[in-house]
């Protein structure tokens, strides 16, 4: 992911499922798994080439800037319905660098500053983990809403609600150039970070 030729793009884009035989089973590929874990809710503003759009408007093909790969096409986009009682993540805005509230998945992933912290210069960590501190906690999902994730060639860090950094999960399957934090080890790495922060 790192120093890519941003002019590359999805040379076909594809859609979320893959086409299989009917007198087959449906086989699910790895990226569609992935999108089913994450997600962020129809109304989250991410930022295109035409300016901030609700994910609810998003297209196979629109271009979204990406932390460190310039615009990169949409080659696919998992779009489904709440279930019913579903849970999700609610992000206060003022937090986590979020201009307005914003609602997640519990598995969507979430890319912060490791403020020296680690080697690398962002971690991930499940939108779930963040409810540890202040700012997130877990609530029902509204009812009849909609579950969007782009997905692109390869993964990506777009940019949601401003200044929130969500990974998106890439049709090649490779490992994540971004070390992940784990759930038992999330509340530490956020009290350390938000003291280092001041």
């Amino acid at each position: 992911m790192f120093m890519q030729d941003i002019s590359r793009l999805s040379a076909e884009p594809v859609s979320a499922e893959p086409i299989a035989s009917p007198a087959l089973p449906r086989p699910t590929a790895p990226h569609t798994r992935a999108a089913l874990a994450m997600g962020m809710f129809g109304p989250t503003l991410v930022e295109t080439e035409k300016g901030w759009t609700p994910a609810s408007e998003l297209r196979i093909g629109d271009r979204l800037h990406t932390l460190d790969g310039g615009l990169q096409h949409i080659a696919a986009l998992s779009r489904r319905a709440v279930l019913p009682a579903e849970r999700a993540v609610k992000i206060k805005g003022g937090h986590f660098d979020a201009c307005d509230d914003l609602m997640l998945l519990p598995g969507q992933p979430v890319l912060l500053q490791t403020v020296s912290l680690m080697a690398a210069p962002y971690a991930r960590l499940k939108a779930s983990a963040l409810t540890s501190t202040i700012g997130a906690t877990i609530t029902l999902a509204p009812q009849k809403a909609e579950i969007i994730t782009p997905i692109f060639a390869e993964e990506e860090a777009i940019w949601a609600q401003s200044g929130v950094l969500l990974l998106c999960p890439g049709i090649r399957d490779s490992l994540s150039a971004y070390p992940a934090v784990d759930d038992t080890l999330a509340s530490f790495f956020l009290t350390e970070r938000q003291r280092r922060f001041g």
